[in-house]
């Protein structure tokens, strides 16, 4: 019992020395999960009807969004970083983003995580 206590004592202090680091600018991270052909159309039909996912790097909601999508259908989302630099949160500000995430389709607006399903009927697929 107390090498278990004095193990964890010990991971919580290496683990606690660690640097937390942010994901790279401009990019969410990968899914964790492979994506289905199913998943990866969506986000390639989302991309050519227009769609636009803003979103930030720090934004545990944004992550979920595209975790739905798997890994390689999250690589195809039209995906605008809105806090990694100035270019992109000028985007975000000239698109009247308010919330992560945000989906703009033309003047359609959605703020929040959205279902596979939902996103395929808010933008009429």
């Amino acid at each position: 019992m107390r090498r278990a206590l004095s193990m964890l004592s010990l991971s919580g202090l290496l683990l606690g020395a660690a640097p937390l680091m942010p994901a790279r600018a401009g990019n969410l991270g990968d899914a964790v999960e492979p994506s289905t052909p199913a998943q990866i159309k969506l986000a390639q039909d989302l991309k050519q009807a227009g769609a636009i996912f803003y979103g930030a790097w720090w934004c545990t909601h944004c992550f979920h969004q595209k975790n739905l999508f798997g890994t390689e259908g999250g690589r195809e989302l039209p995906y605008i970083e809105c806090a990694s630099d100035e270019a992109g949160k000028e985007r975000c500000q000239q698109a009247g983003v308010r919330a992560f995430p945000t989906w703009v389709m033309g003047e359609k607006r959605k703020e929040g995580v959205m279902t596979l399903e939902q996103l395929r009927a808010w933008a009429g697929l």
